[in-house]
């Protein structure tokens, strides 16, 4: 997917200033332009839920969940497959395939666990706001592709809505595979190293080298992020996996 180029401060902003609300509206902000500033080597960063969440917040943010939103995590595994099976009878070859629609918006990228089931795929949507939640995974925006150099930062829900994606999360365990498949047919294979959980305040789990922010990454990473426990959103659960094979793309 290519990138639009922008200037550091403009990006920062941007980032700030649009996830930080669509994360966990206006108040948290604050929160976002401390940690930033603690830790400038972020190229995105979680943020603290509020101390006290609303009784129908959302599981993972905290949010209030917004009268117009539309829950179609139902559909998200149809939605991922079909992008899938586009990419796979239209591109012969490793060149970038037009847009595949999907409720969150456009499908970036399909992400596949198989311990989580045989079927198990879903849709991952660039960013973390309510309606790539809803409908699929959310790539946090600047954080690295798949297959690049750093961290591949990814959430998804474990409950509040009526399919979560990741409901299923403890079957997680250090070895585990993740799968990312792009729309150039290519498919980068993740082995899981690490399950902890962290306090929302952990801004560092995504940096490009997880947990150590001040540090160069010298190989692929992927983070999967969702809340802790299953329903409520007190910590976060955290798995880290780094690439081990790629496949396709010809």
């Amino acid at each position: 997917m290519p990138r639009i180029t922008l200037s550091e401060s403009t990006r920062k902003r941007l980032i700030i200033g649009a996830v930080a609300v669509a994360l966990f509206g206006a108040g948290a902000d604050a929160v976002w332009q401390t940690a930033w500033t603690t830790h400038p080597a972020h190229t995105a960063a979680l943020t603290a839920a509020p101390t006290t969440a609303p009784s129908t917040g959302d599981p993972l943010t905290g949010a209030a969940p917004s009268a117009t939103a539309s829950d179609r995590s139902t559909s998200a595994p149809a939605a991922a497959r079909n992008a899938l099976t586009a990419w796979r009878s239209t591109n012969p070859s490793a060149t970038p395939q037009p847009d595949t629609a999907g409720s969150g918006s456009t499908i970036t990228e399909v992400l596949r666990i198989p311990v989580l089931g045989r079927g198990w795929a879903e849709p991952i949507y660039e960013g973390v706001g309510e309606s790539q939640l809803a409908a699929g995974i959310g790539h946090f925006p600047g954080t690295e592709e798949a297959g690049e150099i750093g961290n591949m930062a990814l959430a998804g829900h474990r409950s509040g809505i009526a399919d979560p994606p990741l409901r299923d999360i403890t079957a997680i365990t250090p070895g585990s595979l993740i799968e990312v498949t792009t729309d150039q047919r290519i498919t980068y294979t993740y082995t899981v190293f690490s399950i902890s959980t962290v306090a929302p305040t952990d801004v560092d789990v995504i940096a490009q080298v997880p947990g150590h922010p001040a540090q160069t990454p010298t190989r692929p990473e992927l983070t999967l992020i969702t809340c802790w426990p299953a329903d409520g959103h007190a910590k976060r659960v955290v798995v880290e996996a780094a690439l081990t094979s790629e496949t396709g793309g010809a």
